[in-house]
C-alpha cells in the first residue's frame, strides 16, 4: 500500500502564501499517517489571465509558491526527516496541476502521460481540465498501476447547471493522453527522471481507460440553488455556532447540492464517487474582510470565529474530490478523510483535501462492466484541431491582456508611443526647418 493525497484550491489569480496554507495542508491525513508518498494538487485561477494564457515562465513565481508550500509542509509533518520532490507540472490556461512524490516513491514512476481541454469561450482555457498519467511499477512482478490525476474548472453562476455538465461531456471527448505532449499546456520546463524498465502505453487514449485509477478534483462550481440569492437571504447563511440540529446548519445546504442531483440523474461525472461531505460550504467568502483582518494581524482563529460569507452567492460546495472506485477483486483503493481546509487570505474559496490508500498491484479489467471500459461519451476526431485552434486564440487573448492589464504591459504601450509621438513630432519639426 502506498499513501496518496490529494489536494484542490482556486487560488483567486493571487500568489499562494507558504506561511498560512502549508501548516493545515495535511489536515486530511489520519492522526498516526506519516508524510504521503504521493500528493497531487489541482489548481484553478492559477494567475491573472495574461500570465495563465501565456503560460512559461509567467507562471513560474506561481508554481514556485505553491512548491514552496508542499516542501515546508513536508519538513512540518516529517519534522524535516522526509521531504517531497517536485515531479511535474501541467496547466491549461488558468488550471493547472502539479505532482510531488517521495524520492523513493518518485523511482517507481515509469512513465507520464498528459492532457488538456479547454471548454471556456472559443474552447479556450479560462476553464478547463488538465491531467497526467503516471505508471507506477509494482514490483518485480514489471507490472505497471494507472494513476490519473484530472483538475478541472467547470462554469460559474447558480443557473449554470447545464453549461457545467455540458463542460464534464466535453472534457470526456476532448482530453486526449499524450506520451510527449508538445502543446503549449505544458508548462513546466522539468523533465522528471524516469525508469525506463516499462514502456509507456499507446497515445490517444481518454479518461476512461483500463488499468487506472481516476481522481477528479476541481472547482466544479456546482451550487445548493439554481437561482442567485435575493436581498435579504445572507441572513440564513450557516455559521459556526450553527448547531446540527439548528435548520441554518450548513449540513442542510446539502440537500440542495447540484452535483448530489445531477450524479443521481446521470448527468455528470458518470461512475465517479465522492465521500461524504462533512464539512462547511467552500464558496464564495469575502476576500475584501480577509485582507482586513490581515491588515490588523488578527489571527486565523479569528477568521473561523465567523464565517464572512459574500451575499450575493449562497454558500456552496464549489471544490470537490472524486474518484472512480476499484472494481471488484482488484487492486484496492480505501479513501480515508475528506476535508476542508482552514480559509486562505489570499482567496475566496477554501482549499479541499482528501487522503487515501492505494495497493500497489496492477488494476485489472472487469470486462464491460468495468467503468474505465465504457466511457459515457467517445472522443472527439478533432479533438487535435479544436485544442491548436484553442491555443491560438490564447496566445492572442493573452498578448491583449498582457499590454491591457498589466503594469508592465502598460510601460510598454506607453513607451511605443512617446517613441511614436517622439518620432512623429521630429519628422514634423525636420519639414518645417
Amino acid at each position: 500500500m502506498f499513501e496518496l493525497y490529494l489536494v484542490t484550491f482556486n487560488c483567486a489569480r493571487n500568489l499562494v502564501n507558504p506561511e498560512s496554507l502549508a501548516p493545515p495542508l495535511f489536515d486530511a491525513l489520519p492522526p498516526t499517517a506519516s508524510l504521503p508518498d504521493v500528493v497531487a494538487i489541482s489548481l484553478q485561477e492559477v494567475a491573472p489571465i495574461a500570465y495563465s494564457f501565456l503560460g512559461g515562465s509567467y507562471l513560474t513565481p506561481y508554481f514556485d509558491r505553491v512548491t514552496t508550500t508542499v516542501q515546508l509542509a513536508a519538513k512540518l509533518r516529517s519534522y524535516g526527516r522526509e521531504q517531497l520532490d517536485h515531479i511535474a507540472t501541467r496547466s491549461l490556461g488558468m488550471t493547472g496541476l502539479m505532482v510531488f512524490a517521495k524520492p523513493q516513491f518518485a523511482e517507481r514512476i515509469q512513465w507520464i502521460q498528459s492532457a488538456g481541454a479547454g471548454v471556456g469561450f472559443w474552447n479556450m482555457g479560462n476553464k478547463g481540465a488538465v491531467a497526467l498519467r503516471l505508471g507506477i511499477s509494482c514490483g518485480s512482478s514489471g507490472n505497471v498501476l494507472g494513476m490519473t490525476f484530472i483538475a478541472a474548472h467547470l462554469a460559474p453562476m447558480e443557473c449554470n447547471v447545464e453549461a457545467r455538465n455540458k463542460d464534464w461531456e466535453n472534457i470526456v471527448r476532448n482530453m486526449v493522453f499524450l506520451n510527449n505532449d508538445t502543446s503549449g499546456y505544458t508548462s513546466s520546463e522539468e523533465q522528471p527522471l524516469l525508469s525506463s524498465s516499462s514502456d509507456p502505453p499507446q497515445d490517444n487514449n481518454g479518461m476512461f481507460t483500463p488499468g487506472s485509477h481516476v481522481f477528479f478534483a476541481g472547482d466544479l462550481n456546482y451550487r445548493t440553488h439554481d437561482d442567485p440569492p435575493g436581498p435579504t437571504a445572507y441572513r440564513s447563511y450557516p455559521q459556526p455556532n450553527h448547531a446540527k440540529t439548528s435548520p441554518l446548519h450548513y449540513s442542510h445546504l446539502l440537500e440542495t447540492d447540484q452535483l448530489r442531483r445531477e450524479k443521481e440523474a446521470g448527468r455528470t461525472l458518470h461512475g465517479f464517487e465522492e465521500l461524504p461531505v462533512d464539512f462547511p460550504p467552500t464558496y464564495k467568502y469575502s476576500m475584501r474582510r480577509a485582507q482586513r483582518l490581515k491588515v490588523h494581524k488578527r489571527s486565523r482563529s479569528d477568521i473561523d470565529e465567523t464565517w464572512e460569507w459574500v451575499k450575493h452567492r449562497y454558500p456552496s460546495w464549489c471544490d470537490r474530490i472524486l474518484f472512480l472506485p476499484s472494481p471488484p477483486s482488484t487492486s484496492k483503493l480505501i479513501p480515508q478523510v475528506y476535508t476542508a481546509l482552514p480559509v486562505q487570505l489570499t482567496s475566496d474559496h477554501r482549499p479541499v483535501a482528501l487522503s487515501l490508500e492505494v495497493e500497489s498491484e496492477v488494476l485489472e479489467t472487469h470486462g464491460p462492466a468495468d467503468l474505465r471500459s465504457k466511457s459515457p461519451f467517445p472522443i472527439n476526431p478533432n479533438w487535435r484541431t479544436r485544442r491548436d485552434a484553442a491555443r491560438r486564440m490564447e496566445v492572442i487573448v493573452g498578448v491583449l491582456s498582457y499590454f491591457a492589464l498589466t503594469k508592465k504591459g502598460n510601460a510598454v504601450v506607453v513607451a511605443v508611443a512617446g517613441v511614436a509621438f517622439g518620432s512623429w513630432w521630429m519628422a514634423t519639426w525636420l519639414q518645417k526647418t
